[in-house]
């Protein structure tokens, strides 16, 4: 898979990239419209086969099974080539050779803390501005999270090359009911993302997605790719997308392992306009357990593990890669 993802794979990406880049719109979203759209004519036709019974019915019938058989092995044959494979790579931490970490109690506090003191001190900056995590300019953020992803790319070469154009979902409040923040599209490798979500939790978001165009199919890779993309960005947005979605995956890691009290110490630490938006977004995935949100989750869950990783906690595994990204920070001394 490694040798597959570092010598072929690029070019698979590239070409597929290029094809389906010069449209604005989502060339994923069109293809399950039309799937669906098969899908509902395959069943009637089949009924309507059924009740002629004729002997040219029956051969029509057996044409429609197999050329949607033909279909559906062709979708699979992609997915396997973009997609399946790559999720037995090397993960990003072996790659960037970074040290192997463990989340316990102590080492995800000291996580938070760090992570919250750059929250602070990024907002303030005397030049500091919330507005700017209210407004969303689309070009702009699509633009700045290519270039994002490009300027870690200088220094892994796994991660440079070519990228395709972001492309928001049109559905996009469907996605927000189903709590989805983007999508990867394997079949037409572009980098789908929901604009109806929180401006400022977009550029991490999209980062996310191209980092799966680079065949990182792990949650965890992706997760912590996109958080480096937007710690390097000359983007003070990316830079507080990055943080803040640091701050969550580490917080909630925290809040699990020791307890409420220590997820509270570190909550105090943060800027009230932080805490309040902090609040928000803990808020919203606690109201996502309506029913249709629930069974996105669980066929994500599904699909996750099928291929290999721990389900929907594979998520919250970024923050082994975050600690060993701060190491030196969080152990100091205790590494020399």
């Amino acid at each position: 898979a490694q040798g597959y993802a570092i010598r072929f794979f690029p070019w698979l990406q590239m070409l597929m990239g290029r094809a389906f880049s010069f449209w604005d719109h989502s060339f994923f979203e069109t293809g399950i419209l039309l799937f669906l759209l098969l899908v509902v004519l395959v069943f009637l036709s089949g009924i309507f086969f059924l009740i002629k019974r004729s002997a040219a019915s029956k051969k029509s019938m057996s044409f429609l099974l197999r050329g949607t058989a033909c279909v559906l092995s062709g979708l699979i044959l992609v997915y396997t080539l973009t997609a399946a494979v790559n999720y037995h790579r090397d993960s990003i931490g072996i790659v960037l050779n970074l040290p192997a970490a463990e989340a316990s109690g102590e080492s995800l506090a000291k996580l938070s803390m760090i992570l919250a003191e750059d929250m602070r001190a990024l907002t303030e900056d005397p030049e500091w501005n919330y507005g700017i995590l209210t407004e969303f300019d689309d070009a702009y953020i699509e633009n700045q999270a290519v270039y994002a992803m490009k300027q870690i790319g200088q220094g892994e070469p796994s991660l440079s090359g070519y990228y395709s154009k972001p492309k928001p979902i049109y559905f996009s409040n469907l996605l927000s009911d189903l709590g989805i923040d983007g999508i990867f599209s394997p079949f037409t490798m572009e980098a789908n993302y929901n604009n109806k979500i929180t401006p400022f939790l977009i550029p991490y978001t999209i980062c996310h997605e191209l980092a799966h165009s680079k065949g990182y199919m792990k949650e965890e890779d992706a997760g912590f790719i996109a958080y480096l993309a937007c710690r390097s960005s000359s983007s003070r947005l990316f830079e507080y997308s990055g943080l803040f979605h640091g701050l969550v995956f580490a917080m909630d890691a925290l809040r699990a392992e020791a307890g409420e009290a220590a997820f509270d110490e570190v909550y105090r630490k943060l800027p009230e306009p932080v805490q309040i938006q902090l609040r928000y977004v803990m808020e919203q995935s606690r109201q996502q357990a309506s029913s249709f949100a629930s069974a996105a989750i669980s066929v994500n869950d599904l699909y996750l593990k099928v291929n290999a990783q721990s389900g929907m906690n594979s998520y919250g595994q970024v923050v082994e890669l975050l600690i060993a990204d701060y190491a030196d920070r969080i152990y100091g001394e205790d590494l020399l």
